[in-house]
């Protein structure tokens, strides 16, 4: 059997963009070779093309062990990365494929300490700076990875303050305004002092290294707000003086001159804007031919030249690579401008939300027609002047009728004037952007990076429509344990409520005072928003909170039409006290406290503690802490929490067995898994899984797994928990799974209460092996959850698995075909299967996935997908088939046939009848 798709059905409803990260090493290629290649922070190692962008790139391994140390651009590409053991790998400079690939293993490579590398004549230096106690130097062959030599530098002038760094095959160290260097190359060489004289005025210093090929370096004073550039040379005279100082502000880059001398090209950034200045480095005399200002892009922050390449003598040949704080990297030529740009912050998504797009201008039309939303309709004035021109009541059955009458007007107006091809003066023209399609398919994806940046994409094409850069001093929260970064994104108001805008909140901390800010933004435009929701909010859209933020919960119902449909924000801050926002709309939302219910998990701590909410006398939200769980024992982490999807809705209530009998499910609104991971001397690794009600604080159910450990990734939906582990014991990846049940009988058929007499459930549980590792895993949802769910899990080589439910079923049998079972349960086979059809993106494979965000669509049939991580993957799944759309193939000329053929039929066939019923009623 073969499973395939047709030509033309390739991207049709999915793409896939690839990324790199932000560089950390850039390097031109040869002179003929129009390529920059370039080392990121992402593992990657990659090749652009001067004048078209990305050409190839190679993913290295997660983490630790493929963080490159070292990029060499010859005839080859060489990179040295990992930690212990080190990986020397060569790539092929035109096509990127490995010819070469060595490790170094040794036990020097496992002391603490920065780790600087260098390569000369085929043998890589390894400097070790262990500081302040000592400076080691290790080489070893950079073809087959062999140990060479191994010595100590005496260093006993060095503190933790000292800052080195390596040029070519020099040491150079600055301590006490002194500079020390020593060649790596010699083995008796030692450490020689180099006084400089300018420093002595200067305080807060720092030296990096401009231009490894060229040796200039650059010394920062930050308290002078100033930069020292000059070029080292071999071990250089005992006094030094700079070439030239500059700006601290100002980046630099140095290229070739006429004569073998150096240009220092220096550049200074202003608004949008990047000033070049150059200087010969030997005499600092002033090139006008360099003197130019590039136009920056609008989003872009701070500016670094990671890389530059002139023809000697010929300015308008320079090409920079460029870089920002916000990974936006970008290619400028000095005569050209820019020649393109990429947005690496794709790379970094940290919190995605899918988005119904607004109505169209027919639509809105419509809308206004049957509308009666006085006061939206004021705030929103843009919209509907017929009340105001016209002197009739927009309220009552005359207002309504009015409404109505004019909209058909316009609508007839809108048509002919479209026919003609005349644009409307009325409403102005068609809406500029994407709006809603019939379907619900057309949505617009709403992402928020780590470095600081908004997106707005559109999720037919993967066009960016929006961006948004976020002031430097607000930065995302980070988690203490994990140090990863998270943005918590929230959706206060939806494009239903037409003419009122969507409403969203991201939720960021001000990085010198660590206290919460909010940032209220129009997901559609991107532009801040700072009426009709936080009227407190300045004019940038920033809602500073004021203290540090604990937790923050959206509230599951909104306000009422009075104040304009919007969802309120629960912050629980540091000191224990609970805020409402908006504070304008509190006392609308206050009516629902008591049912308000917040919990808090310390990942570090295990600790579990759970928190209601009351109306105090003083119309303010008070807060009480109800319970506590400190989950055994103390040294385990919490790794992972997973709550049901608030937009889920559960169609069935139980489940028919073989025997006609119905199991009913156990479906707690408030019930969260905790993934728990701890170490003993007896168990070693365990994995410990609670079910815990987060509003009463009762653990429902708990396991351990013995020996495992992670990556761990759990989802929870309806009444069921599925979570993967690494079995440390078997060594491979599983995939367990709980069904909760609450028996034959069913205690409320109307509402859940976790506050009533604890329901003990029937816990089912199974555990598969998969044969991949899981990167992400997240259910499929669709509008009315009618339709099947599947199970996307993102692998490590690539690809994302669409699993149904039933392969994980715990209720699987461990029994002969022939025997009885429930309907739709296939027998229990420990491996699950990876189907090449099952993979929903073939062979576009998706790289260090860091998650998955799914949303419903019009079509109950169809659920929207979105991967993000190093790359960004969309596409749609039905999980039962589109049993709600015709196919493609669908013969509609034969099916006009057939109807016709029998509205004629069946209008000759009464005529027949007729006439003969009338001539019986004659015989």
């Amino acid at each position: 059997m073969c499973n395939g798709l047709y030509e033309d059905q390739i991207g049709k409803f999915d793409w896939r963009q690839k990324y790199v990260g932000q560089p950390i090493f850039s390097k031109f290629g040869e002179a003929d070779s129009g390529k920059v290649y370039v080392a990121t922070e992402k593992n990657v190692v990659a090749a652009f093309s001067c004048k078209t962008g990305l050409i190839w790139r190679q993913v290295l391994e997660k983490d630790d062990q493929g963080v490159i140390n070292l990029l060499h651009v010859g005839p080859e590409i060489l990179t040295v990365s990992g930690s212990n053991p080190v990986y020397v790998r060569k790539w092929d400079a035109n096509y990127g494929f490995i010819t070469m690939d060595a490790t170094i293993q040794s036990k020097h490579l496992e002391s603490p300490g920065d780790k600087k590398w260098t390569l000369k004549s085929g043998v890589l230096y390894q400097v070790h700076l262990n500081l302040p106690s000592q400076i080691s130097v290790s080489t070893y062959s950079a073809y087959g990875g062999a140990e060479l030599s191994y010595r100590l530098i005496p260093s006993q002038w060095a503190s933790k303050s000292t800052r080195c760094i390596v040029i070519g095959g020099l040491l150079a160290c600055l301590q006490d305004k002194l500079l020390r260097a020593i060649d790596l190359y010699e083995e008796d060489s030692t450490f020689k002092i180099i006084r400089l004289p300018f420093l002595e005025q200067w305080f807060d210093l720092d030296i990096n290294l401009i231009n490894s090929a060229k040796k200039v370096v650059e010394i920062t004073s930050l308290s002078e707000s100033k930069k020292a550039i000059f070029s080292i040379e071999g071990i250089p005279e005992e006094i030094l003086k700079p070439s030239l100082i500059l700006a601290s502000e100002t980046v630099v880059t140095a290229i070739p001159w006429e004569k073998n001398q150096l240009v220092i090209l220096s550049a200074v950034q202003s608004n949008h804007s990047l000033g070049l200045a150059a200087h010969i480095l030997e005499t600092g005399e002033s090139i006008n031919e360099y003197a130019s200002e590039l136009q920056l892009p609008a989003t872009v922050g701070k500016v670094n030249i990671q890389a530059s390449y002139c023809v000697p003598g010929k300015v308008k040949t320079c090409v920079l690579f460029l870089s920002s704080e916000d990974h936006t990297i970008m290619l400028y030529q000095l005569s050209a401008g820019m020649i393109w740009s990429r947005e690496e912050a794709l790379a970094s998504i940290v919190s995605v939300e899918i988005l119904e797009l607004p109505v169209s201008d027919m639509d809105a039309v419509i809308e206004n027609s049957f509308d009666s939303k006085e006061d939206a309709l004021n705030k929103r004035q843009h919209f509907y002047k017929a009340k105001s021109d016209l002197g009739v009541s927009s309220t009552g059955f005359m207002g309504m009728l009015w409404r109505r009458l004019s909209s058909q007007a316009l609508q007839v107006r809108a048509l002919v004037m479209k026919v003609l091809g005349v644009e409307d003066p009325v409403t102005g023209g068609p809406r500029t952007g994407p709006v809603r399609d019939g379907f619900g398919l057309h949505r617009m994806i709403v992402a928020a990076s780590a470095t600081g940046k908004l997106f707005g994409i559109d999720n037919l094409s993967g066009e960016i429509i929006w961006q948004r850069r976020l002031e430097s001093k607000y930065v995302p929260l980070q988690d203490k344990s994990t140090s990863s970064k998270h943005m918590p994104l929230f959706v206060l108001r939806t494009t239903s409520h037409f003419p009122l805008p969507a409403h969203c909140v991201l939720l960021l901390k001000n990085r010198d005072t660590g206290e919460g800010v909010l940032y209220i933004f129009n997901p559609m435009s991107g532009q801040h928003m700072s009426e009709y929701g936080f009227d407190e909010a300045t004019s940038t859209g920033y809602y500073p909170l004021g203290y540090n933020v604990t937790q923050c919960s959206m509230l599951h119902y909104q306000a009422s039409e009075e104040t304009v449909f919007l969802k309120g924000l629960l912050i629980l801050d540091s000191k224990g006290s609970a805020h409402l926002y908006p504070k304008w709309i509190s006392s609308t939302l206050m009516e629902h406290a008591h049912n308000t219910f917040l919990y808090v998990a310390d990942p570090s701590t295990g600790v579990l503690s759970g928190f209601s909410f009351a109306k105090s006398i003083d119309q303010e939200v008070s807060v009480k802490h109800v319970w506590d769980n400190v989950l055994p024992p103390g040294t385990q982490r919490i790794t992972a929490v997973a709550s049901k999807n608030p937009l889920e809705r559960v169609n069935s209530q139980g489940r028919v067995l073989a025997d006609r009998s119905v199991l009913y499910k156990y479906i707690n609104p408030n019930l969260v898994a905790f993934l728990a991971q701890g170490f003993d001397p007896i168990h070693k690794h365990f994995l410990n899984v609670y079910l815990v009600d987060v509003v009463s604080g009762a653990i429902v159910f708990s396991l351990t797994h013995k020996r495992a450990k992670g990556p761990v990734h759990i989802l929870h939906s309806e009444n069921w928990v599925v979570y993967s582990y690494y079995n440390d014991k078997s060594r491979r990846t599983e995939v367990a799974s709980l069904e909760l049940y609450e028996g034959k009988v069913q205690s409320n058929s109307t509402a859940f209460s976790s506050v009533t007499t604890p329901l003990q459930p029937i816990v089912e549980r199974q555990a598969f092996i998969l044969p991949a590792v899981v990167d992400a895993m997240k259910e499929t949802i669709t509008e009315k959850g009618i339709t099947s769910k599947h199970i996307l899990m993102a692998l490590s080589t690539g690809g994302i698995l669409e699993l149904p439910w039933m392969f994980v079923d715990p209720r699987r049998p461990i029994m002969a075909m022939s025997e009885m079972r429930d309907e739709g349960v296939i027998p229990y086979i420990p491996e699950l299967p990876i189907p090449m059809d099952a993979i929903i993106n073939y062979n576009k494979t998706v790289m260090q996935v860091s998650g998955i965000h799914t949303a419903p669509s019009g079509l109950e049939s169809t659920c929207l997908v979105f991967v993000y991580g190093l790359d960004l993957f969309y596409t749609r799944v039905a999980p039962s088939k589109t049993f709600d759309l015709l196919k493609e193939d669908f013969d509609h000329f034969l099916i006009s046939a057939v109807l016709l053929g029998l509205t004629v039929a069946s209008y000759l066939t009464r005529k027949l009848s007729a006439r003969k019923a009338l001539k019986q009623a004659w015989k």
